[in-house]
């Protein structure tokens, strides 16, 4: 398809933090207009020509506070700043000739910036399409209907089946208020402190560069030249940072999970964080079933305090049934699924964690003896309607017992090679129930 290649500018800055609004805006605006000569100027979707002063009449009756959006604008190149929710979105969009011919203002301009923003990122306009475009007819603009046709899929809030942007190396995402993503050039400002130790992205590996810029504001570029994002080994770099960084066991919301191995994990209780990252003998980031180092992160992101240690060995039974019973000689895993984006009845989920659980090797004496199990808890009606026969013929290699049904749980034992598993189904009704009990 086409290229635009333009670049594209984001900066997220909270409103709090701007001491002066109408200056904020008036800067963004210079910057625009250094970059292209607007000829239209769009404030709260009410266009007008451009000039100076109409500019300046716009600034004048700006508040702190107050939601608008301002865009100037040609037809090639625009510049937009609005507040929304107290947040204050600044965008710019250059052509291939502007930025490469002020390519070193861009980059001292976001540096400058970044001492009051949160976040900004520096990017190819063609890369963020192409990561963030989810709607199916839209796709039309960045690939051809065939390859559109091999992503996957889910269902978005009003039911639409659109593409699942997840499985996108510059997938946008946003976690309590804050952006994610990986892209050419990353600014993380000292406000990620509250979620995770900005140590994490200062250690990040196979990035072109990784430096402070400012006091706790960390920058990041994943390779050299970004009109190439679309060459293999760069997309390898942006899939690398995501995984590292574990994006997406972090923010992934949407009931099923990330259907794919963690190169870290996150177990966030207040105060304390805890991050687990899986390395191999060379100290690089693998999957968890690769891992021979683990190196646990536990931070506290009030006091910004962190111990760091480092372990050497091999995953026990516990890393993936955390849930021990000795007197029934059991070791079993919980997971909760809600299926309503998916649009294969959950069958993709079911089989990715039978599998985490039942093709895993074990070298731990201590529950050699003990049953596995794996449970599912479900909302009840998709309990009723469970596709156990679609999933076994899914499962080809693997060896299904009768299903068992009673009152409250549905369970199978499955088998493979010298492996096997007990899967329960459990109603979710059933589970708030207990938990009311435990309560009263």
């Amino acid at each position: 398809m086409p290229k635009t290649e333009k670049m594209y500018s984001y900066i997220q800055t909270m409103g709090h933090k701007i001491p002066d609004i109408q200056s904020f805006i008036y800067d963004s605006l210079t910057l625009g207009r250094i970059l292209f000569t607007p000829q239209f100027i769009e404030f709260n979707h009410v266009q007008q020509p451009f000039t100076l002063a109409l500019q300046q009449e716009i600034l004048s009756e700006i508040e702190a506070g107050q939601e608008f959006t301002l865009r100037i604008y040609d037809q090639q190149s625009e510049t937009v700043i609005q507040q929304i929710n107290q947040i204050v979105l600044e965008r710019h969009y250059l052509t291939k000739e502007q930025f490469m011919t002020n390519s070193n203002v861009l980059f001292d301009y976001m540096d400058e910036r970044m001492k009051l923003a949160r976040f900004g990122y520096l990017r190819p306009y063609d890369e963020f399409l192409y990561h963030n475009i989810e709607k199916i007819t839209y796709r039309a603009m960045v690939e051809e209907e065939q390859v559109t046709a091999r992503h996957p899929k889910k269902r978005d809030k009003t039911g639409e089946i659109i593409v699942d942007g997840y499985y996108f190396a510059g997938y946008d995402i946003f976690y309590l208020g804050f952006c994610f993503t990986s892209c050419w050039r990353m600014y993380f400002g000292e406000d990620y402190s509250t979620i995770l130790p900005l140590d994490l992205l200062r250690e990040v590996q196979q990035v072109e560069q990784v430096k402070d810029i400012h006091t706790n504001t960390v920058f990041i570029e994943l390779y050299r030249n970004p009109y190439l994002w679309d060459h293999p080994q760069n997309l390898e770099y942006q899939r690398r940072f995501r995984d590292q960084l574990g994006i997406d066991q972090l923010s992934r919301m949407d009931g099923v999970g990330v259907l794919k191995e963690p190169y870290v994990e996150f177990q966030i209780a207040q105060p304390i964080h805890q991050i687990i990252q899986y390395q191999n003998d060379f100290f690089q980031p693998v999957p968890k079933h690769q891992a021979t180092h683990f190196v646990t992160w536990m931070y506290n992101p009030l006091t910004k305090e962190q111990k760091i240690s480092r372990v050497k060995g091999v995953l026990n039974a516990q890393a993936f049934f955390p849930i021990i019973d000795d007197r029934r000689k059991r070791m079993a895993d919980m997971v909760t699924l809600f299926l309503e984006q998916t649009i294969d009845e959950g069958l993709e989920a079911y089989e990715y964690y039978i599998r985490n659980h039942l093709e895993i090797e074990f070298h731990d004496k201590k529950y050699a003896t003990y049953t596995p199990v794996l449970t599912f808890v479900l909302a009840d009606e998709v309990l009723a309607e469970l596709p156990l026969k679609k999933l076994q013929r899914n499962m080809a290699d693997v060896s299904f017992s009768n299903e068992k049904k009673q009152k409250n749980k549905r369970s199978v034992k499955l088998m493979k090679d010298s492996n096997t598993l007990e899967v329960e189904f459990l109603p979710l009704s059933t589970i708030y129930q207990k938990k009311s009990e435990q309560t009263n």
